[in-house]
């Protein structure tokens, strides 16, 4: 069998997906629009800067929608996310992704879903894809892991950014409502959030710790003490005489409402609690043998800070929890050379290609091409999708098994792997490397 074969033949672990459940999907309207995911976001910068109170696209869809989306599509379909869309459209629906077949690819969607949502899921992703498991992305209630909501094949992390990144008493008070506790003081915040995690890993469905903060701010954590981290959230919680606030009505553009005031503190004032929190975060993780998910590396939608990103903020936190498991995320591209040296380097970090090989395949084919000259191949993880429509997952799951077939065929065709070493590595990377880090059982056949 060729290295080829055997790629599209191997079973792949999906370390990372955003799925929508099984009602989400049974309600989803099927347009061409329901599968288009993170290639809206080219669709937008291909359209350039919008003036304030306009919108890039119409605002109602319909017949001018539809023109004004596909006119944006012929600029950008030349890009990763595009070119995954319009091959999961021709392979499963038949069709190429083109306005004259807009209402027809919503037809065989439809058509495609009459089985039902969770055999639709089921026979795209494990029959088509051929993914072995999936963990799934931000629960962080229990109520959201249920057989109900996915099929047995898809797990999950526990992520609460919102919580690691508070600005205000609203999130204080969202989690007393969540978690049906009373929260007055920071060991009464960190205690919920602990049983919070564990009433998660009670499900048995939980693999892993999540952070994703990147979208918020940098990935240079500090070390404040717990009394530092208290001295906030004490002036997050209680207001000051005199003190500029900001109430809930206030905040919603209303002029009255519940007298509910909320401090203001800037970014810098609170880092001390959200630095806090996320060290007893990644301790608990370390506790529970559990590993810790990091986004490193680009970021969904437009216009965000990328300076967040690099990977190599997080070597003093690498450093400082030497026995916790890491897998940092997304090639953590553009900077895939620093990611490279940080795998190489640190024995408690696995580097993830999750989402990567659509963001930018050539540059993942290239970074895991040079990863393999100095990583060992068992600290690889090839692949997670990171979309929400099956239909998405699948042309991801398939771009990503184009480009490491492709790398893996030059490198055998170079001489850098012979045929033996290229599939042992490829089977590590596509299946058993994901499992073995999220404790996952391996298929019997592997």
């Amino acid at each position: 069998m060729s290295i080829r074969d055997f790629v599209f033949d191997m079973l792949l672990f999906d370390g990372h997906e955003h799925l929508l459940s099984l009602p989400e999907l049974e309600a989803d309207t099927d347009t061409y629009r329901s599968f288009a995911g993170y290639a809206s976001a080219d669709l937008n910068v291909s359209l350039g800067p919008v003036q304030p109170g306009k919108s890039a696209l119409p605002l109602e869809y319909g017949a001018d929608y539809d023109k004004a989306f596909f006119s944006a599509w012929r600029k950008s379909r030349n890009t990763g996310y595009c070119r995954a869309i319009e091959r999961a459209c021709r392979d499963i629906l038949g069709l190429e992704y083109r306005l004259e077949n807009a209402d027809e690819i919503g037809n065989k969607l439809a058509d495609l879903k009459k089985e039902g949502a969770r055999s639709f899921m089921k026979r795209l992703l494990q029959e088509r894809a051929n993914i072995y498991r999936i963990i799934n992305d931000f629960i962080n209630v229990p109520s959201q892991i249920g057989e109900e909501l996915f099929p047995s094949f898809v797990q999950t992390n526990y992520r609460d950014d919102l919580l690691l990144v508070a600005l205000n008493r609203d999130t204080i008070m969202e989690r007393e409502a969540r978690w049906k506790r009373s929260i007055v003081t920071l060991d009464d915040l960190i205690n919920g959030f602990m049983q919070s995690i564990t009433d998660c890993l009670a499900t048995g469905k939980t693999t892993s710790l999540k952070i994703g903060v990147a979208y918020n701010r940098g990935l240079d954590f500090g070390y404040p003490s717990k009394y530092e981290a208290e001295q906030v959230f004490n002036r997050m919680i209680y207001v000051e005489k005199g003190e500029k606030v900001l109430r809930w009505y206030e905040r919603l553009d209303k002029k009255s409402g519940e007298d509910i005031a909320i401090p203001l503190l800037s970014g810098a004032e609170l880092r001390p609690l959200h630095d806090y929190l996320l060290h007893t975060y990644i301790q608990r993780a370390n506790d529970e043998d559990i590993p810790v998910q990091i986004h490193t590396g680009y970021l969904a939608g437009i216009q965000r800070d990328l300076r967040n990103i690099n990977p190599m903020q997080l070597i003093p936190l690498l450093l400082r929890y030497r026995n916790t498991r890491f897998e940092l995320f997304h090639a953590g591209w553009p900077y895939t050379e620093e990611m490279g040296a940080i795998g190489k380097n640190y024995p408690n970090v696995w580097i993830s290609l999750c989402w990567a090989w659509t963001m930018n395949p050539i540059a993942v084919e290239r970074a895991l091409d040079s990863w393999l000259d100095c990583v060992p191949y068992n600290k690889i993880i090839g692949f997670g999708g990171d979309a929400k429509h099956p239909l998405a997952v699948y042309g991801y799951a398939i771009q990503a098994r184009e480009g490491l077939a492709r790398v893996f065929e030059k490198r055998i065709e170079r001489g850098d792997m012979d045929e033996v070493l290229a599939k042992d590595a490829a089977r590590a990377i596509m299946l058993t490397n994901g499992c073995e880090l999220h404790g996952v059982p391996l298929p019997e056949a592997s």
